[in-house]
């Protein structure tokens, strides 16, 4: 890979045809099943899936099984995981696209949060607490549902 994605959307739109754009830019597709990415981000940022789980503050079973490719997680849970890295955003959405889900949008308040949090390096607790402060829909749900009662 070493085309950004302006770059080849322009060049998609300048084709002769798919079947060309397609060849030309084989090496330039991520098709890396959500585990394989997974286990490749463990190594790029040396962590192990323990501790990824736990600061992702999910259920280690439910974490192992995503890991395992058990279970196919839900865009939110993903995001929790990037945050259990903690993930750059090209990387979280590297993974998110792997995990079959949409990734940050910056024309999204909610996603420029996460991508703000994960630019300056904050936990998952403190963007939850900024995401809520912003009137977004947290992350994890329990500990601010507690806070409107």
């Amino acid at each position: 890979m070493g085309k950004d994605t302006e770059k080849l959307m322009n060049e998609l739109k300048l084709a002769k045809g798919l079947g060309e754009f397609l060849e030309e830019n084989t090496d330039e597709f991520e098709e890396l099943p959500l585990t394989d990415m997974l286990a490749e981000m463990l190594r790029k940022y040396d962590k192990n899936r323990i501790d990824v789980i736990k600061a992702a503050r999910l259920d280690f079973t439910y974490g192992y099984q995503i890991f395992d490719g058990k279970k196919k997680p839900r865009r939110e849970k993903l995001l929790q995981l990037a945050f259990g890295f903690p993930l750059s955003v090209e990387d979280t959405n590297r993974m998110l696209r792997a995990g079959g889900v949409s990734g940050l949008y910056v024309r999204s308040k909610r996603d420029v949060v996460c991508m703000y949090c994960l630019q300056q390096g904050t936990s998952l607790d403190e963007c939850n607490t900024l995401l809520y402060q912003m009137g977004e829909e947290t992350l994890i749900k329990e500990d601010y549902d507690k806070k409107e009662k």
